[in-house]
């Protein structure tokens, strides 16, 4: 069975409007992780993530190629990555100069991103942690992703694990 072109992003909304209503339930996100092959689906929570995008983006790539080599997934057809995060807005004249956990005017985000793999397709939503005075989540407000000057999303994350998929698949057939 395939998947119909409008299912990817039917599942990213569903997806998104999950990640909100547990956001919203619980005051945060655990790290999850969502990767459909051909052959399997698998949901896993991350208890610890790097600090560093270079360690981030070296976690997903090992991870892309673990699940490669596991043989459970078959071909990759797509993966999600839902996080909490912080985000610096950057004004027109300069971008920030420091990572936005530092920025004293950063805001805290809920991030969900998706990629499908066949048309290579991204999908990213990111949305303001609204907290009351006692820290209680009590909005989310969606933020607008930050684009190349071409209008494409970027999600190195997802590109990464990819990637460590596409290494690692491709060596057990060969």
């Amino acid at each position: 069975m395939s998947l119909e072109r409008g299912e990817y992003k039917a599942r990213f909304e569903y997806l998104t409007q999950k990640a909100k209503e547990i956001t919203l339930q619980d005051g945060n996100h655990v790290p999850v992780l969502i990767v459909e092959g051909s052959r399997g689906l698998a949901i896993s929570q991350m208890r610890e993530v790097p600090d560093t995008h270079g360690e981030r983006l070296d976690l997903m790539r090992s991870l892309g190629q673990a699940a490669a080599m596991s043989g459970k997934f078959g071909q990759l057809r797509q993966v999600f990555f839902i996080s909490e995060g912080w985000m610096s807005v950057a004004s027109q004249e300069k971008p920030p100069n420091m990572r936005p956990s530092q920025d004293p005017n950063r805001k805290e985000v809920l991030i969900v991103s998706g990629l499908e793999l066949k048309r290579q397709q991204k999908y990213l939503r990111i949305f303001e942690m609204v907290r009351n005075p006692s820290q209680r989540v009590v909005d989310l407000a969606e933020l607008s992703p930050p684009h190349d000057k071409d209008g494409r999303i970027e999600i190195p994350l997802l590109d990464a694990f990819a990637q460590g998929f596409r290494l690692a698949f491709q060596a057990q057939v060969s």
